[in-house]
Formats: C-alpha cells, sequence, structure tokens
C-alpha cells in the first residue's frame, strides 16, 4: 500500500460524519428516517453515520451489482432488496463514493417508484464525473478524479483501512 496517499485521516472523518449526523438530524427532526444502506460501499460509512444520528431510524441493507463499467448498458441488478414497503417514508440512501451517478439514480428511482421520498447521502461525491441528475442531499467530501479507497471503499484490504486515500492508478 506503498502506492497511496492519505486524502482524509480517521479523525477527519469522524468530524465530518458527526456534523453531517447533526445536520441530517436537525433536518429530520420529529421524524423516523429509513436509512437504505449501499452494502457494496457505503457499509461502514453508514454505519457511523446511524450512531451519530439523534433521531428514530430504521436500517435496510440493500445489495446490488453494476455490470463493469466499461459497458455502455449502465444495467444495476439488485442482489438484496429492502424487505419492508417504503411507500410514504422519508428515505436517505447511504452511498459509499458517487462517481457517474447511474448506480444510485437507479436506486433512487427504484425507491422512488415503490412510493418513496429519497435522498442520497454520501460519504463523497466526483461531481465532475456525474453522468446523470441525481439528488444528493449530503455529502461528507468532494473528490476529483482521484481513485478513492479506504474506510469501506475499494477493493481486498483497501476497505479496511480506518482513513481515505487516494491510489495511484
Amino acid at each position: 500500500m506503498n502506492d497511496l496517499k492519505t486524502l482524509h485521516a480517521p479523525q477527519e472523518i469522524a468530524k465530518r460524519v458527526a456534523a453531517l449526523g447533526k445536520q441530517i438530524s436537525n433536518d429530520y427532526a420529529g421524524k423516523t428516517v429509513d436509512i437504505v444502506c449501499a452494502i457494496n460501499g457505503g457499509s461502514a460509512f453508514c454505519a457511523d453515520l446511524v450512531r451519530a444520528l439523534s433521531i428514530p431510524v430504521r436500517i435496510h441493507p440493500l445489495g446490488f451489482t453494476s455490470y463493469p463499467k466499461a459497458s455502455p448498458s449502465g444495467e444495476v441488478r439488485i442482489t438484496l432488496d429492502v424487505t419492508e414497503p417504503l411507500h410514504g417514508r422519508d428515505v436517505l440512501l447511504v452511498e459509499g463514493v458517487v462517481v457517474s451517478g447511474r448506480t444510485p439514480k437507479y436506486i433512487v428511482d427504484v425507491l422512488r417508484l415503490r412510493g418513496a421520498n429519497v435522498t442520497v447521502c454520501a460519504l463523497g461525491v466526483k461531481r465532475q464525473a456525474l453522468a446523470v441528475d441525481l439528488p444528493i442531499g449530503y455529502s461528507a467530501f468532494e473528490f476529483g478524479a482521484e481513485i478513492v479507497v479506504g474506510y469501506g471503499v475499494g477493493e481486498g484490504s483497501e476497505k479496511a483501512m480506518p482513513y481515505l486515500a487516494a491510489r495511484a492508478s
């Protein structure tokens, strides 16, 4: 892992997650929020975020697979679906790093078709790479073109790193 450059240390991540938790709790004061956790890259962030919230929540894991990035189809397949109806509920889709936005957009569209009021909360966003209109209500960090790993994002042992880093391409 010598080819990594630290972007955000664990203390900085914790500070941003706490601030987001406070903001979300204020925005949804008096409500129960359904947290849909995108388990492919948002699990670590989601766990910490839920602990930072002071409002009642219901947590729903959502598994999916996206077909290869080189594929123009942009097809997404849900591998683990939400088991409760979300019709009429306030839903926060918690995601890892949003790059093109195609996969979370697909998930948002599915949840909205089911009658949910959905907002995206991302660990990070690469706004210059967004290829779709995606309602990102909350984001801990903004990233450029770097490949971001750590804190649940990346491949293999990179996911277990307690900090966010840029991997040399």
